[in-house]
């Protein structure tokens, strides 16, 4: 075991340990902050989802941020089925598309797919409590893995980065191919979130989607991952992306040299090492810049739905900002206390609160807009800082 990896295992359990306790007697509030701009969709989406009064208070056993966090990883996969389909990108580069088979489509007049969007280093399994309620509501769930991740093949010695857009568009593209007349929703989770908002900033009016959900989104990448490795989920996460990138080292090898990136222990060296190749930047906070999840956020098109936890042990120290809400009406914001990072289990079950108000959500979007209502954005007098 090397030295920071004992280090970043043994620092995380003591400080775990105390802050769990110490959680035990802290009492929170269980109704959630929320921050929006005052419109006719704001006023519809509190009524129908029940913000105003809707609670997320979890039992004290699981209230602590790194139970939360853990829990979903302890739970069994729902039962269900996914039928995997390869779509053959521009550049022969490959992505899959994990299909949940025996939807009940016959619920719902109008085909609405639910697009998923997985944490980088996760796949169709970590999201199949959510599909599996979306089938059982009618929707048509999708999981979507990016070329060379969840377990899909490497066709090409190309990666893309999370925050490029490009394969994401051709499978919207592809679904409405054969959906013609589909609704397509997305939602991601963490790292997918980065993915979600670059594809509906850098395509706006024109992404061909109705609605979206960002849960446990990190907005400040950059400020996050320069600091040094910040305990052990910076440590297991670093080493699930090398293990992974390893299973394609013979397509890779040409690009990334192995040996250097089996060294690194920072977000900051794994990002240099990986990408400078392919994407020929000069530093690696020009990199970050140009793939900042909410560079073109000016543009998102659609309506958005944030969920945080303010206790996330990947984001606990990144500002979540709160402000977009007050000059963009197609936002809103809900922040938990408690919920750890794509946790939000309010109860000893396998369903995710997050995951109920995801898809509440959707469901009063598309029925704000089927009641005859447009959703009016226009350009904001004042536009974001972000």
């Amino acid at each position: 075991m090397s030295l920071p990896f004992a280090f970043a295992v043994f620092g995380t359990f003591f400080i775990s340990v105390i802050f769990y306790i110490k959680s035990l007697f802290k009492q929170t509030s269980a109704i959630p902050q929320l921050h929006f701009k005052e419109s006719a969709l704001a006023s519809h989406l509190l009524k129908r989802c029940r913000l105003m009064t809707r609670k997320f208070d979890p039992p004290w056993c699981v209230r602590n941020a790194h139970i939360q966090t853990i829990m979903p990883f302890l739970i069994p996969s729902a039962n269900i089925e996914f039928d995997r389909e390869y779509l053959q990108m521009k550049d022969r580069g490959v992505v899959a598309l994990d299909w949940v088979t025996h939807v009940s489509i016959h619920k719902r007049k109008r085909c609405t797919v639910l697009l998923v969007l997985p944490g980088l280093t996760a796949d169709a399994v970590s999201v199949s409590h959510l599909c599996s309620m979306a089938a059982d509501k009618g929707y048509r769930p999708i999981v979507f893995n990016q070329r060379g991740f969840g377990n899909t093949v490497l066709t090409t010695s190309k990666l893309l980065r999370n925050g490029d857009p490009t394969d994401l568009r051709d499978v919207v593209k592809f679904i409405h191919g054969r959906y013609p007349k589909a609704l397509v929703t997305i939602v991601g989770f963490g790292t997918g979130c980065e993915l979600l908002l670059s594809y509906l900033g850098e395509f706006g009016s024109s992404a061909n989607v109705c609605a979206g959900v960002c849960i446990s989104a990190c907005f400040e990448r950059s400020k996050r991952f320069t600091k040094m490795t910040q305990g052990l989920y910076d440590v297991l996460f670093l080493s699930k992306l090398k293990l992974i990138l390893y299973t394609h080292s013979i397509s890779l090898s040409k690009y990334i040299d192995f040996t250097e990136l089996l060294k690194c222990w920072t977000f900051k060296e794994f990002d240099h090492h990986v990408f400078h190749k392919f994407y020929n930047f000069t530093n690696i906070e020009e990199f970050w810049d140009i793939f900042h999840p909410l560079r073109d956020v000016d543009e998102i098109a659609v309506p958005l739905l944030f969920v945080n936890s303010l206790d996330d042990p990947f984001y606990s120290k990144c500002k979540i900002p709160y402000e977009l809400c007050k000059y963009y009406p197609q936002f809103l914001m809900v922040v938990t206390n408690n919920g750890g990072h794509c946790g939000f289990r309010d109860a000893l079950t396998d369903e995710s609160w997050a995951d109920r108000l995801a898809l509440d959500y959707i469901d009063s979007v598309l029925e704000f807009t089927n009641q005859g209502h447009t959703i009016k954005y226009g350009k904001c007098a004042k536009r974001s800082t972000i």
